[in-house]
């Protein structure tokens, strides 16, 4: 049955429904995701088997809907196109706002708001939407599947991988691990804790051989002498230490490098080379004021957790000093243990995770009071056994696609 002309056009809420009733139908159903969340808070995670069975049953379900109820006037609905739209922009719109909104789900020091946008997946207006667009995917494409052809093969693929790769990940959050693991270097460390410090102890064990931290060469800066704020503005606000770095100018002032020390320590106001945990960059400087010939000289440093930093004054409103190097790259060397028996020694680096009994071991961060001389380095381990079934229906979509092209490129 198609859609009445303009002319024709039935009253709103009598079938067939098309956009108008699909729209609001959804913001409805979003709006009463807003008062559950604002009463009885935010969704539960369901865990396996649980998920699992919702799964199979939502989706059988789904096929039992359309079997014996097809041709009525809601199940031709709940598939149409019209609701396909206004779900997807329902979603979209959720996306964006999710993507907006720091989310506690990754920053576990957000406050939650009433409404469950600061964490979107686990709200009900967000479960209740992506709810609606499953359900109009899933009829869309059981209405393919039975009766059966040839020629919809692509189309199933495509949509069944959707909706298989949407639930998934949805339903599989409820399985996510992530954890944190304390390293010391030396040590072998088998218990993890979550996001609410909980310990958890795992199949597997590390040790942190040694850590390491290569850094930048630091940076000079003048800084409000009142406020301490760093000037960041104008040509040389932040000038890297370079051996061959003689002298530079910002502003009014030319700085000279007399003499530059990555590892020094200070003694009697003087600073001297020194080889050892807490070592901090030091510069002598002699800064003249281009305009009336004043010149200032006299030591700056970076500091550590041993020694204070040291500035120099330039005139009554400005002081210049170091700050401290930034981390280029940091990474552990540790050795991995299964329960199985398997071990195997490796670099751990930030965004290079490695695979072990299941779970990804991530460089995380480390003790940035302690720098490069940290004895500290913390991993993250992710474990999410949901992640084949995603895996499966991103490849179910591939597989549609290149059969719809497939079949277009036999046909012309």
């Amino acid at each position: 049955m198609t859609r009445p002309t303009h002319e024709q056009r039935t009253p709103l809420w009598q079938f067939p429904w098309g956009y108008a009733e699909s729209f609001i139908f959804g913001i409805g159903l979003f709006l009463t995701g807003c008062i559950l969340q604002y009463t009885i808070g935010s969704v539960k995670a369901v865990h396996y088997p649980l998920n699992m069975y919702f799964m199979l049953t939502f989706w059988f379900g789904l096929g039992f809907v359309h079997y014996f109820a097809k041709k009525t006037s809601v199940v031709k609905w709940l598939r149409s196109v019209p609701l396909a739209v206004a779900s997807s922009v329902l979603v979209l719109v959720l996306v964006v706002v999710m993507g907006t909104i720091p989310q506690a789900s990754y920053d576990p020091t957000i406050e939650l708001d009433p409404l469950g946008f600061s964490n979107m997946t686990e709200s009900w207006p967000f479960a209740f939407v992506m709810f609606l667009m499953l359900t109009n995917l899933g009829l869309a494409t059981w209405n393919r599947i039975l009766p059966f052809k040839l020629k919809n093969l692509g189309f199933i693929f495509n949509h069944l991988g959707l909706w298989v790769t949407v639930v998934a990940a949805g339903l599989g959050s409820g399985d996510l691990q992530r954890l944190s693991m304390d390293l010391y270097e030396g040590k072998t460390e088998w218990k993890a804790y979550d996001k609410d410090l909980n310990d958890v102890e795992l199949p597997l064990a590390i040790k942190l051989n040694k850590f390491s931290i290569t850094e930048f060469p630091p940076k000079i800066a003048f800084a409000n002498r009142e406020t301490g704020k760093v000037m960041s503005k104008g040509e040389n606000a932040f000038v890297m230490i370079d051996p061959d770095l003689k002298a530079y100018l910002y502003k009014d002032w030319k700085v000279e490098i007399v003499k530059y020390l990555y590892e020094s320590a200070p003694v009697n106001g003087v600073y001297q080379q020194f080889n050892d945990d807490g070592a901090a960059p030091a510069a002598l400087i002699k800064l003249t004021n281009q305009n009336t010939g004043k010149t200032v000289e006299g030591w700056i440093c970076a500091g550590s957790f041993r020694f204070d930093g040291a500035t120099l004054q330039v005139d009554d409103e400005y002081e210049i000093g170091i700050l401290p190097p930034e981390a280029k790259k940091f990474s552990s060397n540790v050795t991995l243990y299964t329960k199985d028996g398997e071990q195997k020694t490796t670099d751990l680096e930030v965004n290079y995770p490695i695979e072990v009994g299941g779970w990804k071991v991530y460089q995380l961060s480390y003790d940035e009071r302690f720098g490069r001389w940290s004895k500290l380095s913390v991993v993250e381990l992710v474990r999410d056994p949901w992640l084949p079934v995603v895996y499966i229906g991103i490849f179910m979509m591939m597989i549609g696609a290149a059969y719809i092209i497939w079949t277009g490129q036999k046909q012309s």
